[in-house]
């Protein structure tokens, strides 16, 4: 299978271009950019594919390999276990799922060059959209959130912008899409395509229309994703980590009650190896 990066290229679209040159020439017309204050928050159930159920019926486009894997997965679960869902060891949801939108929501923060993404819980991410117009760096450093370059277009000759569309690439692993563990190449060549915009009649409605390209996908899989605005939200500060009761042993996840005990997660499990325990 061929690489799924594309070709490096400049990350303006043509409306972007025509402003910097309206600019140049001390023409430019007075465009702003969309008022996107406030949480943005989801009002579907915490899946990936917002139109279907949880679990196996999300029906993600896997190659063979990577399918066992999913259904492995949900079989593990189903038993207790955690499956294939990194977050259950506290590490971030990364891109594309911190885009499911947890807790209080996303914030978006705009400015000329950077337009932020802040996901608060279940722990702190932000995401860095650079809309300077640069070029891919040849190495960029892998991050959950990975590396983004957008640009804002207007859908209307002349006038604002209203339509952030981004690219992300090196996004950094281990992930799953959702808590249910359907997962990603191994080799985290992930790129996921974006077009953020307002609903067209209902200006507290943000929609993500989403694709992602990767190697354990036997295609591209669109998803399309809906946030409504709440304008004065109470801002959370959630560190997984403070309240994590999941602790792995060896190659088996256990629970640590409120007594400070190792507790199973499904029936039969075997206790704890002595050997990850010395005495002092």
């Amino acid at each position: 299978m061929s690489r799924l990066l594309p070709v490096r290229r400049r990350a303006y679209s043509g409306g972007v271009l025509l402003s910097f040159l309206l600019a140049s020439t001390g023409l430019a017309a007075a465009q702003t950019y969309p008022d996107w204050e406030g949480a943005w928050v989801r009002r579907s159930a915490g899946v990936f594919d917002a139109s279907k159920p949880a679990g196996l019926a999300q029906k993600p486009p896997l190659t063979e390999e990577y399918q066992k894997v999913f259904e492995k997965s949900v079989a593990d679960q189903a038993a207790g276990g955690q499956g294939n869902n990194p977050m259950s060891a506290c590490i971030p949801p990364g891109m594309p799922r911190m885009m499911i939108a947890y807790g209080v929501g996303l914030e978006f923060v705009i400015t000329p060059k950077v337009t932020y993404v802040i996901l608060g819980e279940p722990m702190m991410q932000v995401r860095r959209i650079f809309t300077d117009g640069r070029t891919w760096p040849e190495a960029p450093e892998p991050a959950f959130t990975g590396y983004s370059i957008g640009s804002w277009e207007a859908s209307k000759p002349g006038g604002n912008f209203d339509t952030l569309v981004v690219e992300t690439r090196a996004i950094k692993g281990p992930r799953s899409y959702d808590s249910s563990g359907m997962p990603f190449d191994k080799d985290n060549q992930t790129v996921v395509k974006e077009r953020i915009f307002l609903d067209s009649t209902n200006p507290g409605i943000l929609r993500d229309h989403l694709t992602t390209y990767d190697h354990a996908l036997t295609r591209p899989w669109s998803t399309e994703r809906e946030y409504h605005r709440k304008r004065n939200p109470v801002w959370q500060e959630t560190t997984c980590g403070e309240d994590e009761h999941q602790v792995k042993i060896g190659s088996e996840h256990y629970y640590l009650n409120a007594d400070g005990k190792i507790m199973p997660t499904r029936p039969n499990q075997p206790p704890p190896d002595l050997k990850y325990f010395t005495s002092k």
